[in-house]
């Protein structure tokens, strides 16, 4: 549920949406991105339609605007995956027992750029960060519990 969060925040935040509908080729359209796909299932929201596909045994989102364009895809992330001086920052500055990781995801972009999301959580707040391909770290954002 928390992915579904992020994604629609990274969904608003970068991208324009068409007004138009148009119908997606579904299986084609994830086949040729993905290829073997399982268990597709579409859902449309107001500005958007997301594909939740298992491709190699992990769940992937996709998601195309209302034209038909791709927007992006998430897939969970292993922490220990990400870029090393992300690790570095991270673990120094959100330590252990204080912050607890919730999840971490890699957002691909329609130009097959990704970033990462990685989500923690304290006593009594609810913080994303983003991190670029190079380990950038920034805070996304932060809410209360």
């Amino acid at each position: 549920m928390k992915k579904i969060l992020i994604a629609a925040a990274v969904l608003v935040s970068t991208s324009s949406f068409a007004t138009t509908t148009t119908s997606l080729n579904d299986k084609g359209n994830l086949k040729s991105l993905l290829g073997k796909v399982s268990n597709v299932q579409w859902k449309s929201a107001a500005n958007f339609e997301k594909a939740s596909v298992v491709v190699e045994e992990q769940k992937v989102e996709v998601f195309y605007n209302q034209e038909g364009d791709l927007i992006g895809t998430t897939r969970y992330q292993d922490f220990d995956k990400l870029p090393k001086n992300a690790i570095k920052t991270i673990t120094s500055k959100y330590t252990f027992p204080a912050y607890n990781l919730e999840e971490c995801i890699v957002f691909t972009n329609g130009y097959n750029e990704s970033t990462y999301y990685v989500s923690m959580t304290t006593e009594s707040e609810y913080l994303v960060l983003a991190i670029t391909e190079y380990g950038e770290v920034s805070f996304f954002s932060n809410s209360r519990k």
